[in-house]
């Protein structure tokens, strides 16, 4: 009965190890994605390798989440979903290039990782390009000599600070002084101290 549970336990406890190295070696790879869509050949051991390869998947990795979070923020500029979509499929090609050429003889794979490292850059202009025009997509249209919100708000302090003016005044005339280090705060009344 004791070996029957000691046995069972070793079973389970080694049922939760492999579980647990499952989900962990599932959680590196799916961070690993190029795409959260779609998996990428790149080994795990790229999310922190040195080598220009690793570099240059992380580079798409990183251009690919700024287009996808660009486009997503901005419901208005529905053309940016699609582009950013074809954006992530372009990535996904250069990444399984760059898993491929990782591969090949030193003096061959120099020559190709710069081709390689040129288009990642032209993925990433284009990922910021779609960031701007979704921040272009999300500011506010204001007509010709409108105020800003900002300049709305500087002339509410402005009146704030005019009223703050008056109130002192008023203070100084009936013979309260302010004793705060900041203009506000505690009032000293003549005679109380």
């Amino acid at each position: 009965m004791v070996l029957v549970a000691l046995l069972l336990a070793g079973l389970v406890s080694v049922l939760v190890v492999v579980l647990a190295l499952w989900l962990g070696a599932r959680t590196l790879n799916r961070r690993n994605r190029v795409s959260p869509s779609a998996p990428s050949p790149a080994p795990a051991s790229w999310l922190g390798a040195p080598g220009a390869p690793a570099r240059l998947h992380r580079r798409l990795r990183s251009a690919v989440a700024v287009a996808r979070a660009a486009s997503a923020t901005a419901p208005s500029a529905p053309r940016l979903a699609e582009l950013s979509a074809d954006l992530e499929q372009q990535a996904i090609v250069l990444d399984s290039h760059l898993v491929i050429v990782a591969r090949l003889p030193p003096k061959e794979r120099r020559a190709r990782i710069a081709r390689l490292a040129q288009e990642v850059l032209k993925v990433e202009q284009v990922a910021s390009q779609v960031s701007m025009l979704s921040a272009q997509a999300q500011a506010p249209m204001l007509a010709a000599g409108q105020p800003t919100a900002l300049d709305d708000l500087a002339h509410q302090l402005e009146l704030l600070e005019q009223a703050r003016r008056e109130v002192s005044d008023v203070e100084s005339a009936a013979g309260v002084h302010r004793t705060s280090p900041y203009g506000a705060g505690t009032r000293e009344v003549p005679g109380t101290s």
